[in-house]
């Protein structure tokens, strides 16, 4: 699914690493929410020079979220396994392939990510998950959490098994804007061990799309509220996890709000 608003400078490219892959049976959607450059067109002359690419478009423009949503919903009524691509980023040629054959290995998993190539005019970083955050679930019922849960927010851009829907619908508009939301959805693949960790393929991600510019929040009132938001949403978690005590559930709720700061980089104070 290619949820796009007015990408026509990088979608050609962002198609082609999908029609490129490896493994080749996949269909490919591509959500034109009602762009004002050449996005459609660039899309319509590339699904007449690829079968398995076709194109729909919204009849009204919707947010950020909406769209990706519905790409979400769209996904899981085409197939038995879905992925999201932004209209700027690329993928290693065997991307699909791997993230196809740990879904098909492991029924109990409903997401399969990989590590992420996050570029920027400097070059780019590789990042990938901490050991830690693995067999959470048994970890957790031994006492053990770790500070923060550390993955990439770009796993959000991985294979989603089709029943992953609901998980991934219930916490999707929590925040109120698209800034943090990946993580803050995913957290909780993570936590329910819910996540196929596959070496060896990148997600390529381009940094620089202003999205904390025009998302973000702006003053004190409204970072401390998404802050909380982040927080106790993620907290809630804890109802799904193995029964525990007080200690292991505050260590948790620290997590928690060690996640909200870091993930949404609002620094409240200096040290807070």
């Amino acid at each position: 699914m290619f949820p796009v608003y007015n990408g026509a400078m990088t979608l050609r490219e962002s198609l082609q690493s999908i029609a490129g892959q490896d493994f080749g049976d996949f269909q490919a959607i591509i959500l034109n929410n009602c762009s004002t450059d050449e996005t459609l067109q660039v899309a319509q002359r590339f699904c007449e020079e690829d079968a398995r690419f076709s194109v729909i478009s919204n009849e009204t423009h919707l947010s950020a979220e909406a769209n990706f949503a519905k790409a979400v919903k769209l996904g899981a009524e085409a197939a038995n396994y879905f992925c999201l691509r932004a209209a700027d980023d690329l993928s290693s040629r065997d991307f699909l392939g791997k993230l196809v054959e740990a879904l098909d290995a492991d029924d109990a998993k409903l997401l399969a990510a990989c590590s992420t190539k996050s570029f920027n005019a400097q070059g780019f970083k590789l990042k990938k998950p901490a050991a830690n955050i693995f067999n959470f679930q048994e970890s957790y019922a031994k006492g053990r959490v770790p500070r923060n849960l550390t993955f990439p927010s770009e796993w959000i851009y991985g294979m989603f098994r089709s029943r992953s829907v609901d998980i991934l619908m219930a916490r999707w508009y929590e925040l109120g804007n698209p800034w943090g939301f990946a993580s803050y959805v995913l957290s909780e693949f993570v936590v329910r061990d819910l996540v196929a960790y596959v070496p060896g393929p990148t997600l390529d991600f381009r940094e620089g799309s202003g999205s904390e510019q025009r998302y973000g929040a702006k003053g004190f009132r409204d970072k401390l509220s998404q802050r909380l938001t982040y927080t106790l949403g993620c907290y809630r978690l804890v109802d799904k996890l193995p029964p525990t005590g007080l200690l292991t559930k505050a260590k948790f709720f620290r997590m928690c709000w060690n996640d909200a700061r870091r993930k949404t980089r609002y620094k409240l104070l200096w040290i807070f």
